[in-house]
């Protein structure tokens, strides 16, 4: 189960707003080009079996979705899903037909293209269905991939063209797939789905908003499909277990795309909530400059990452939910982050990662260009965020100039866009405050001698025994607090001793005291291996990514968060740039308080000594004294028109940062702006055509830390 007590706390929209009808972008419905061979058209429209009654009733989130709060003196208003709604209104389309029946460019010459794919043609006869789909192992997949684009582009060309015949052959392939396929299956269903909802879904909410031959019957078998056949397929592991990074991202989107077309609300909340609270898959798997968890893997999955949550993102936005402005417009600094490396522009990066790996360098191959530069996402943040809210994306503006346009991008191509959107409530991510006292003290498993965890000047010093906590071996020394709901904890292993190749020193969750009981750790080793482990959890991909080395070198920060029933355990190398390397769920009975704290196992029968700093939980005392925190490890700056955008990496305990510039590369640097709260700024006091020269340093009570690392832009002007 998914946590409703917090996820009601998270509710997407107050009951006293109707979520508008107003058009996100554009679809994207279309893949350009085409080689395979087009088969020849055969069959008449399969039979279908026939709704009873009106409409079709749009349900009302009952049961296990949270009651919607009214807001004073207003009466609550059902929520309504807006059809078509997965990022293109009725609108966009009509301003898009327009723009075709006028012969103007780039859209023209972008409908062209989806016009000459085979699979846009009224020759083209299909290649299923079939009963029984699967990805790895394959079987009739590419038949089901064809298919699915089929019916998107037919759908497009009915519309732009109104030739009601390709209206017809779409709807014949669609119910065709509705009424025969009835397995999706294998080890990789998640991805296929994710990678053809913008088709598969979109081209179904054509045909149902556009053309009067579609029937009401006609929704229902669809939906039935949806919900019965593909909807398992994309979340086949269990709630909250999914795939790292790009392969979660698709799930996601398949999910949010279907439950917009199923008009099932308590669905799309729960993609919502996932989508912003999951750290390994959703808008928190990147850190504050930009970089996704795949972005060390390659380009290629740093881009499907990106672009299925863009495509979520972009959906969402048509439902009158913003997703766009959380984490500090978190998917604009993936945009541009994006952009710039694949534009061959000079950019370090972090260690991060996700689940599947943590990266400690870059090795991935700088320029790529493929899906057309990346064009369907960064046309989709463009509009997003240059559009609707006024920002600025240098590094997306820059590659737009060369990206071609193509079948699926020019559907997000805009003018001008007016549409709104409300954010989202706040999340309810745990918050945490330095503890100086209130730890207990347990010896679990049999764990001897007696340890004991005591504090002076900013440090924990905890000496514990025990025969080690790996699985059924749970025994070691815990310094602990009870918390009960979300919480978390932090802190950065200084030293263990080397009581054995296998003593640990980290960060430990329970869900009681009793050896043996489901928990979590993060921990280091004499080695600077930061080691993770879930015992008696529900993990994505079992025992495999539960216990492993989450890192090599010298990360020795660890975190753990329980939100809900799902406990995420993260690395980092500076205390801000976390990367979730293990999540896992805890299922029922799911305990309200859960033990948290400090773990050292010895794996002898002597006490291994070990030092902590920079502990931080969940109802701390606050009582540490403050450190001049490290320098902001990267900053990052943009080519904007009169303005040079600014993003960098947090530092650990700081209040404010103030930014230097300098006309001159090594300074010095004059302060342009002083006590910024968050890790983001535009410096518009600039001259297009000049270069200038940034760093950034961060302070608290205790004093200011040196300076980040340089950076260079200069500002130009664009059209």
């Amino acid at each position: 189960m998914f946590d409703k007590k917090n996820f009601a706390a998270a509710l997407l929209v107050l009951g006293s707003v109707v979520l508008p009808g107003c058009g996100g972008g554009s679809e994207g419905f279309a893949l350009p080009g085409g080689t395979q061979q087009t088969p020849a058209a055969t069959g008449e429209i399969p039979a279908v079996p026939v709704a009873t009654g009106g409409a079709p009733a749009v349900p009302v989130a009952t049961g296990g979705t949270p009651e919607i709060p009214a807001a004073p003196a207003d009466t609550p208003v059902a929520r309504v899903i807006k059809h078509p709604g997965v990022g293109v209104s009725l609108s966009d389309l009509a301003t898009l037909k327009t723009y075709i029946d006028q012969g103007r460019e780039p859209w023209t010459s972008g409908f062209k293209q989806v016009a000459g794919n085979p699979m846009s043609r009224l020759s083209y006869g299909g290649y299923g269905p079939f009963a029984k789909v699967s990805r790895a192992p394959d079987e009739n997949l590419w038949a089901w991939r064809n298919d699915m684009v089929a019916i998107s582009n037919l759908s497009l060309m009915w519309y732009f063209t109104r030739d009601e015949r390709y209206a017809v052959n779409a709807r014949k392939f669609l119910l065709g797939w509705a009424t025969t396929h009835t397995e999706f299956s294998g080890r990789e269903s998640m991805l296929d789905l994710g990678d053809y909802a913008l088709q598969f879904v979109g081209g179904a909410e054509i045909l149902r908003t556009t053309w009067s031959g579609w029937k009401e019957a006609d929704t229902a078998v669809v939906k039935k499909y949806f919900k019965d056949v593909l909807m398992p397929a994309a979340n086949p592991y269990g709630e909250s277990s999914f795939g790292a990074a790009n392969k979660g991202a698709l799930s996601l989107a398949a999910l949010g795309l279907m439950a917009i077309y199923t008009d099932d609300i308590e669905t799309l909340d729960r993609v919502v909530y996932q989508t912003r609270t999951l750290a390994h898959i959703g808008l928190r798997n990147s850190n504050d400059i930009g970089m996704l968890g795949d972005s060390l893997r390659d380009q290629g999955h740093a881009y499907g990452q990106l672009k299925s949550l863009t495509v979520l993102a972009e959906a969402l936005w048509s439902q009158g939910i913003d997703i766009y402005s959380d984490f500090d417009n978190r998917l604009l600094a993936a945009g541009e982050y994006f952009a710039r490396v694949n534009e061959r522009v000079p950019t370090p990066a972090l260690p991060f990662g996700t689940t599947d790996r943590y990266y400690l360098t870059d090795v991935t191959g700088h320029g790529w260009d493929g899906a057309n530069g990346g064009s369907l996402a960064l046309t989709q943040i463009y509009g997003a965020y240059v559009l609707r809210k006024g920002l600025q994306a240098p590094f997306i503006a820059q590659r737009r100039l060369r990206m071609p346009v193509d079948g699926a991008s020019f559907m997000f191509l805009k003018d001008a866009d007016t549409s709104k959107a409300a954010p989202p409530p706040a999340l309810p991510i745990p918050s945490a405050a330095s503890i100086t006292s209130g730890f207990s003290s347990a010896d679990i498993g049999g764990a001897s001698p007696a340890g004991s965890a005591t504090y002076a000047a900013g440090k924990w010093n905890v000496a514990g025994a025990g025969y080690d906590i790996w699985g059924e071996r749970d025994s070691c020394h815990f310094a602990y607090k009870a918390l009960t709901g979300n919480g978390t904890i932090v802190a950065k292993v200084e030293s263990l001793e080397n009581t054995h190749p296998s003593a640990v020193a980290g960060v430990m969750m329970r869900t009681s005291l009793e050896p043996g009981a489901p928990r979590a750790w993060m921990a280091m080793n004499y080695k600077s291996e930061v080691l993770q482990n879930m015992t008696k959890l529900a993990v994505y991909g079992g025992s495999n990514y539960a216990n492993k080395v989450a890192s090599s070198g010298p990360t020795h920060w660890v975190k753990l968060e329980r939100i809900g029933n799902i406990i995420t355990g993260y690395v980092s190398p500076d205390g801000t740039n976390w990367a979730a390397t293990d999540v896992g769920r805890i299922d029922a009975p799911v305990p309200d308080t859960v033990y948290v704290g400090l773990v050292v196992s010895s794996v002898t029968g002597k006490l291994n000594n070990s030092v902590f700093s920079n502990v931080q939980i969940t109802g701390g005392d606050g009582g540490a004294p403050s450190v001049v925190p490290a320098a902001p490890a990267m900053l990052l700056a943009s080519p904007g028109d009169g303005a040079v955008p600014l993003r960098w990496q947090a530092s650990f305990g700081a209040t404010g940062y103030t930014v230097g510039r300098s006309a001159f590369s090594g300074g010095p640097y004059e302060a342009v702006a002083s006590g910024v709260a968050g890790s983001s700024y535009t410096d518009t006091s600039v001259v297009n055509g000049t270069t200038y020269y940034y760093t950034v340093t961060a302070s608290n009570s205790a004093g200011t830390s040196d300076s980040s690392p340089s950076d260079s832009a200069t500002p130009v002007a664009r059209r």
